[in-house]
């Protein structure tokens, strides 16, 4: 799956990558980047975090031509008014301003990291500016997916789980279960027809950032055996709730009233040859009322 995801055979518009002070996922981001590279005119990516000069430097020495860079993560509050992308910037301008030509047709959008908004603004801020990047016509451009990057471990349940339902995608790094395997994570892709898929699987990464020996972790459930020294409720009780065997035996042959089995209705039709004869055997839910429905009409 997620190998899928990232070559883009399988769509998304925005996928987050949730990782932890243990488990980085900013490698994962790079293959996302690069792979996006190659499927559209322009890939854009925004610098907050201030561990995003790695994501910068990897980029670097790529030497990708259609990646545009912009750096806000030296002066993200813009207290020295330092010009191009700050918390409050206008993301759509700053990258109408970046693109190379104005007839670039499709644009990705890579963000390292989602943190820093979330910590100085409000969740719903920060969610509108997901679904604003991604359903933006302002751009002139279409916008075909945006990943971002998100530090888990910084937020609280309810910041995360506004975040997750506006995102198509999550992808969660955790432990690796093999040792012959570099990551781990936790996917929940939300598909366009509306089926949820979760799974977990183990993959590593090549030096340019290539997905490679992806293999999903099988859930393995243990069963609870059962304990000899529990107590049985029914043990000193002084009525009997269970039945033997020649109990049951005898119960199944007792024939209930008011009940037709084919015994008694094939002597009913013997007896009534030459005339028809109905026979109704009522439900459970059937409520019988003996009394004349018109009893109390004066006629």
């Amino acid at each position: 799956m997620i190998g899928d995801i990232v070559s883009g055979s399988e769509t998304s518009k925005i996928i987050l990558i949730e990782d932890s002070i243990d488990n980085s996922g900013r490698s994962l981001l790079l293959s996302y980047a690069v792979s996006l590279s190659q499927r559209v005119d322009e890939v854009h990516i925004l610098l907050f975090d201030v561990r995003s000069q790695d994501t910068y430097e990897a980029v670097k020495s790529l030497g990708i031509q259609n990646i545009r860079v912009h750096d806000g993560s030296k002066d993200l509050l813009q207290w020295n008014k330092t010009p191009g992308l700050g918390l409050h910037t206008d993301v759509k301008t700053l990258i109408l301003r970046g693109r190379a030509s104005p007839g670039t047709k499709s644009v990705a959008i890579v963000i390292d990291s989602l943190s820093p908004l979330l910590t100085h603004t409000s969740p719903p801020y920060t969610c509108k500016t997901l679904h604003g990047l991604i359903s933006s016509e302002d751009l002139e451009s279409q916008v075909l997916q945006v990943v971002s990057l998100l530090h888990g471990d910084l937020h609280d349940d309810h910041s995360l789980s506004l975040v997750h339902h506006t995102c198509t995608t999550i992808q969660k790094m955790v432990p690796v279960t093999t040792p012959l395997t570099m990551y781990c994570c936790n996917t929940l892709h939300k598909k366009v027809s509306g089926k949820v898929i979760r799974i977990t699987e183990n993959f590593n990464l090549l030096e340019d950032f290539r997905v490679m020996d992806v293999s999903e972790v099988k859930q393995v459930t243990k069963s609870i055996p059962q304990d000899s020294n529990e107590m049985d409720p029914t043990a000193n009780l002084p009525f009997n709730l269970s039945l033997s065997d020649k109990e049951k035996e005898a119960r199944s042959q007792v024939i209930l009233p008011y009940t037709y089995n084919k015994e008694r209705q094939d002597s009913l039709l013997a007896k009534s040859v030459g005339e028809g004869k109905i026979f109704y055997q009522p439900d459970e839910a059937d409520d019988f009322d003996e009394e004349d429905p018109d009893d109390d009409l004066d006629i």
